[in-house]
């Protein structure tokens, strides 16, 4: 260890050999750096002097275009850096802050703006995204570029968070937006739109456009907020036979009454139609054959949001850029009324309304304007308004483009959903219409207005409303996180085209694939009580991958060690077990995969 810990300081000692003379500050060696950083620990370049005043304390300053700020051994682990966050202050703005690993002019994780604050002494946090993942140690650099021949900034400190200390998208198998939440019982269904991956596109000249390829409807459900359970597709443009377009299964809601579950699609382009079950997971039937809603003389039949009134009146509002709505009949499938269109302005409105009550109030949220969208609301005294713009639920930023609301209560709490490229960004910053679902809580003012919130990456995860039961049966597509996995239905070789895609079928079974080293699954919040004795993973396989049991982390203490071998094919699931060891009390779970081999498939998996 003390030998590679001394290779790794003679490499930065070569790295820093480019640069000037420094001040003889003391480095913090071999650092991490996900909490927060004092800049003035740093060994500093020659131009940059620390200062101190009972606000803050110290701070570096002087800072002045080409200085920079150096560490001579980070430890990014084997975590994932996400956000780059620095305090900073000052009176004219226009300087930026890069950080570069391995020399001054090494690969740059992320380059931040840093804006006028009002002062040298007014002090502002700003985040912005990496736009490049490090692993493992580096020497690390903050260099300062801005005008010449001016002071840029003060800088107090700086922190890096990695993927499980930002609030990440939800599901992480495929791409979804524009997020519909339905409570049942003490179950959580959202249901999603789905951004085509590119081995999902049919059409070879299409696979990586920027452009909009969308299929089917997904389904996700969960009891804790963090842990989500996939279902697959719940439908696709194949249970509409009247539509005319291969593409366009845009922004759904699913409502629940007298026993039934309707689910009102968008067909762009050709009017809003509507699916009936007897269940959430459906399969869902088509009782029209006809659009409910279609203005042919224009396009603006989009994103329906529905609602019931305690008199058990139905309501239906739709459209972008105009905002319509319209009275349903108890059958929820026709309509009581004609179409009204609101001849007044919504601030900022945009399209994808979501129509609630909530303690006497009604509320639309919205997307706003594009680009970049943002989450807005206005709230009424009456279900066909006069609508009254409130602000923002999350205000527009350029970390995102897109935006689309579902806001719900579940368990005594209040959930916004969105959607983000956060996802996509893990593995470009090319514009991809390749979004993901986010959530985060709300709260309420005595008013009913509604609190702002941070931007999704700028807030902490979400709280676990209970702790997973790992004594019964947990599908292997139930995760916290599974970046680089896919999930299938059993027996439907969907391709994401719609060709290939059945009608709804309802709940099927499903299981995880498409498995290779160093990718996991994370489970938040498993209690195992006083002790867990052993594991068993039901899994078909025609190579085989090792799965190592880890507490709290992908490098935290392993449990357990379950090898999953060839069953002779991938119809064939048979058990695998091993021995669990310091399994107690409540810990995130972590399946880690390596030795992967051809195709393996998990079915789901339990503790004893």
């Amino acid at each position: 260890m003390k030998k590679q810990v001394f290779a790794v300081l003679m490499t930065a000692a070569l790295a820093f050999s480019m640069s000037d003379s420094f001040a003889s500050t003391t480095p913090v060696a071999h650092e991490t750096p996900y909490h927060q950083i004092e800049a003035e620990t740093m060994l500093l370049s020659n131009g940059l002097k620390i200062q101190k005043n009972s606000g803050v304390g110290e701070f570096v300053t002087d800072i002045r275009n080409g200085e920079y700020l150096r560490m001579n051994v980070v430890d990014f682990s084997h975590k994932t850096p996400r956000t780059f966050t620095a305090r900073v202050a000052s009176e004219k703005g226009g300087g930026k802050i890069e950080v570069r690993i391995d020399s001054l002019r090494g690969e740059c994780l992320v380059r931040m703006d840093v804006p006028a604050t009002g002062g040298g002494n007014k002090w502002q946090t700003v985040t912005a995204d990496l736009r490049s993942i490090a692993k493992g140690l580096h020497p690390l650099f903050l260099v300062f570029t801005g005008p010449e021949g001016q002071q840029l900034f003060n800088l107090d400190w700086w922190k890096m968070r990695g993927l499980e200390q930002v609030n990440m998208p939800l599901f992480q198998t495929k791409y979804t937006a524009d997020p519909s939440p339905l409570v049942v019982g003490d179950t959580l269904f959202l249901y999603t739109s789905h951004d085509a991956s590119p081995e999902d596109i049919a059409d070879e000249k299409e696979k990586n456009s920027a452009g909009f390829f969308m299929y089917d409807w997904l389904l996700w459900s969960t009891t804790d907020m963090v842990n989500w359970t996939e279902h697959g597709a719940v439908a696709s443009l194949k249970d509409f036979k009247w539509r005319s377009r291969e593409n366009g299964a845009w922004a759904i809601q699913t409502v629940e009454r007298n026993g039934k579950y309707y689910l009102y699609a968008p067909l762009h382009g050709h009017g809003i139609g509507v699916l009936v079950s007897d269940s959430p997971y459906g399969p869902f039937r088509d009782p029209l054959g006809e659009p409910l809603v279609w203005q042919k003389e224009h396009w603006d039949d989009i994103d329906p949001s529905v609602f019931t009134d305690d008199d058990g009146q139905a309501y239906m509002y739709w459209g972008n850029p105009n905002t319509y709505y319209a009275l349903l009949n108890e059958d929820m499938v026709s309509l009581k009324s004609g179409i009204t269109k609101l001849d007044y302005h919504i601030e900022h409105y945009q399209e994808g309304p979501w129509f609630y009550k909530r303690n006497g109030h009604y509320y639309l949220g919205y997307a706003s304007t594009c680009c970049p969208e943002a989450l807005g609301y206005a709230m009424s005294d009456s279900p066909v308004g006069p609508w009254v713009s409130k602000g923002y639920i999350m205000r527009p930023t350029e970390r995102d483009r897109g935006n689309h609301p579902g806001i719900i209560d579940f368990k005594g709490h209040s959930y916004a959903f969105g959607q983000s490229y956060d996802l996509m960004h893990l593995e470009t910053f090319v514009h991809h219409e390749r979004r993901s679902v986010s959530a985060t809580e709300i709260k309420y003012r005595a008013d009913g207005t509604i609190e702002e919130v941070p931007y999704w990456l700028d807030q902490q995860p979400i709280s676990q409303l209970q702790w997973l039961n790992p004594y019964k049966r947990v599908e292997a597509e139930t995760m916290a996180w599974g970046f680089g996995l896919k999930s299938a239905k059993m027996g439907i070789p969907n391709t994401g085209v719609v060709a290939d895609m059945p009608e709804s079928t309802g709940r099927r079974n499903m299981y995880i694939t498409d498995i290779d080293d160093g990718e996991y699954i994370r489970l938040r919040g498993v209690d195992f009580g006083k002790r867990a004795k052993k594991f068993t993973m039901m899994a078909a396989a025609t190579g085989g991958v090792t799965i190592t049991l880890r507490l709290d982390g992908i490098d935290g203490p392993v449990i357990g060690k379950a090898v999953i071998r060839s069953t002779g094919s991938l119809d064939n699931y048979l058990a695998f077990t091993t021995k669990v060891k310091k399994a107690k009390g409540v810990h995130d779970l972590y399946l880690c995969f390596n030795q992967a081999s051809d195709e393996v498939r998990l079915d789901y998996w339990m503790f004893k």
